[in-house]
């Protein structure tokens, strides 16, 4: 392995963020676990772009620095560096379904140039909707927040839909791509006197989270999502992978990457712990009383 390899990471949220500081510090674990060290052996180069039609623009300038590997975070990024290279390696997280986005042929055996770690978001919706009947007994209908822009969401969005007839629950969906579009569905909603709204979270919500809870509370709506960082926010509930200890497995797999390994190779990994999170002062402002039964699985509360 030549010394300090450049690894090119393009995610969604600027580099200060928490979220993108945390993922960061995991993904240096992983690398560190696979005995590099940073500033001998690689060097981060963190891109972020939040908007879904420009992520392949941001993909080509990346490519153009010649990185020894390409770091894509979220499916449309993934799809767009895969697309653009063939011959740099890519190692993706926060993909929600590899297979059925087209990004490898199988999990075992993933061919090409790429592999990663997925947060199979998609087998969590019809977790979410029982969450959700368990949080408010009867619940019979749930608004939902998604980007249809976003073929993560629109995969994540179809299980949703085949939960919610299992369950019999009626499913109102909103499409968000702006701010506009959220502050439209959740009056429209708020008329209507929904009781929850599910988000299924990405780049547009986590944006615009603090709006998202702002206009929840007003509404008397209950926000529960598979993205923490809603419930943090201001919602009432969540549900997701542990993503610390997926981006740590970002960065093994990378590390083997560059000691060698081919990514065809290298099985996509899925998540091995979920975490959920209640917000009791959102439960409380919304005289709603969380069940004995959620707080005793929670792994976090926010009191």
């Amino acid at each position: 392995m030549q010394a300090k390899r450049r690894i090119a990471f393009l995610g969604v949220t600027p580099g200060d963020a928490p979220a993108t500081l945390t993922m960061l510090a995991a993904f240096r674990e992983g690398l560190v676990g696979e005995g590099l060290l940073e500033k001998r052996d690689f060097a981060i180069d963190y891109s972020p772009e939040s908007r879904i039609d420009q992520v392949p623009t941001k993909v080509a300038e990346v490519l153009k620095g010649s990185p020894a590997l390409l770091v894509a975070v979220t499916t449309p990024v993934a799809l767009a560096a895969a697309k653009a290279t063939r011959q740099v390696p890519i190692v993706f997280g926060t993909v929600s379904d590899p297979v059925g986005s087209g990004l490898v042929a199988s999990l075992a055996r993933p061919g090409g140039n790429i592999t990663g770690v997925s947060n199979m978001l998609p087998a969590l919706s019809g977790k979410l909707l029982e969450l959700v009947r368990e949080l408010i007994p009867g619940t019979s209908r749930v608004d939902v927040l998604w980007n249809p822009d976003n073929p993560a969401k629109a995969i994540e969005a179809e299980e949703l839909r085949t939960a919610a007839r299992k369950l019999s629950v009626a499913l109102k969906e909103f499409p968000a791509r702006t701010l506009a579009d959220i502050e439209n569905a959740l009056a429209r909603g708020v008329k209507e006197r929904p009781t929850v709204l599910v988000i299924l979270g990405e780049t547009v919500t986590y944006t615009y989270r603090k709006r998202i809870a702002e206009l929840a509370l007003a509404g008397r709506i209950a926000v529960v999502s598979n993205i923490s960082t809603h419930t943090e926010a201001g919602g009432v509930m969540s549900y997701q992978p542990e993503y610390r200890a997926l981006y740590r497995r970002v960065g093994a797999l990378a590390g083997k990457i560059l000691k060698g390994a081919k990514p065809a190779d290298l099985p996509v990994e899925l998540p091995a712990k979920f975490e959920l999170l209640v917000n009791k002062g959102a439960a409380r402002a919304l005289a709603i009383s969380i069940p004995p039964s959620i707080l005793l699985r929670a792994d976090r509360v926010i009191e």
